[in-house]
């Protein structure tokens, strides 16, 4: 028969520090689950944010090029120009996707 004094089995087998760091954990465990997952939604709106503010300042780049070596806006070459920059940053991007895929095999 156990008495009321006596301490618990798991309390002589851990010892108070293990226990109090084993409910700490059990404690900040799932809070800091929950503020992870509250924190995705603002994660997500800061990177859509962060890839439409890259596209307008490619497509300004593209434009001040073009622009510069004398292609008029509206012009046919200035559109032919434009597609270009695009094609050759889509294969840039590309080559830069495949050597990172190749370096993590």
């Amino acid at each position: 028969m156990k008495r009321e004094n006596e301490p618990s089995d798991e309390a002589v087998e851990h010892g108070p520090v293990y226990l109090a760091i084993e409910r700490a954990l059990w404690v900040l465990g799932p809070a800091l689950i929950l503020l992870t997952l509250l924190n995705v939604p603002g994660m997500h709106a800061a990177r859509e944010q962060a890839e439409a503010q890259l596209a307008a300042d490619v497509s300004a780049e593209n434009l001040e090029y073009c622009a510069r070596w004398g292609m008029p806006a509206g012009t046919a070459q200035y559109l032919d120009c434009i597609r270009d920059f695009v094609a050759i940053r889509a294969r840039a991007e590309q080559r830069l996707r495949d050597s990172i895929a190749a370096s993590d095999l």
